[in-house]
């Protein structure tokens, strides 16, 4: 016999041999279709990637070329209140937003692409998680407000010019829906200032803030744009912090 110090390549396995292993899984998942984790489990000549390109990408195909009806499993749907409830649970083993391999390692009992797929995309399921959280949407917040505080002890009648100032910086204000996923995913959804969260911390309300003020000439963007706790948000005042 020739020992060589090469070996044969998974990914040069032939088509064969490939099917001769999908029909041994499938003969442990008692002839129902599986996934490609389920595959990886319990295989041991190669992995599922090199099958599935080897039929072109498609797993689906390569279950297909078995040969042998497959059961399919009927799909269970979750409500939202267990999808964001399993999110709470695995959002407090990490301590914060968790990546798709931190939730993988967690052992979830939901796949994390239903997420995405559910709310189009992990940051929007996680922006819809806060929100549930918080009892209400992410606020933008009132700079007026925090002003009125400060100057309701000498009320002023606003002119027209004033009143039309007002809606000029109303509109500069508003922070698109894209913007405010941005600046939460920046943060990691929590206050830049005491790093308390709505997913850990009960009764916390997530500001978005400008970092310079729109009345001293601050912009609307990611740069000049954070997440503030209501508690850090109204303590700063209108000071620039």
């Amino acid at each position: 016999m020739e020992f060589r110090f090469e070996r044969e390549r998974s990914n040069k396995f032939p088509r064969e041999k490939m099917i001769q292993e999908l029909q041994r899984v499938a003969k442990i998942y008692n002839y129902r279709r599986f996934s490609i984790k389920e595959f990886d489990k319990v295989s041991v000549t190669c992995k599922s990637g090199v099958i599935e390109k080897a039929f072109d990408g498609s797993w689906n195909k390569a279950l297909d070329s078995i040969g042998i009806p497959l059961k399919t499993t009927t799909k269970r749907h979750y409500s939202e209140i267990e999808l964001f409830n399993e999110m709470e649970r695995v959002w407090k083993i990490v301590g914060h937003r968790p990546s798709e391999l931190e939730w993988n390692r967690s052992e979830p009992k939901i796949n994390y692409n239903l997420y995405r797929r559910y709310f189009d995309g992990w940051i929007n399921a996680c922006s819809k998680f806060i929100e549930f959280k918080m009892g209400n949407s992410v606020q933008v917040e009132n700079e007026e407000s925090i002003e009125q505080k400060h100057n309701e002890d000498c009320p002023t009648e606003p002119n027209s010019n004033q009143k039309n100032d007002d809606v000029v910086k109303k509109e500069k204000r508003d922070v698109p829906l894209r913007l405010r996923l941005l600046v939460l995913q920046k943060y990691d959804f929590k206050c830049a200032f005491c790093g308390r969260s709505p997913a850990i911390d009960k009764g916390v309300i997530l500001h978005i803030d400008h970092i310079l003020p729109i009345a001293k000439g601050g912009k609307t963007e990611l740069e000049n744009l954070r997440t503030l706790c209501k508690e850090c948000n109204l303590g700063k005042s209108d000071m620039i912090v």
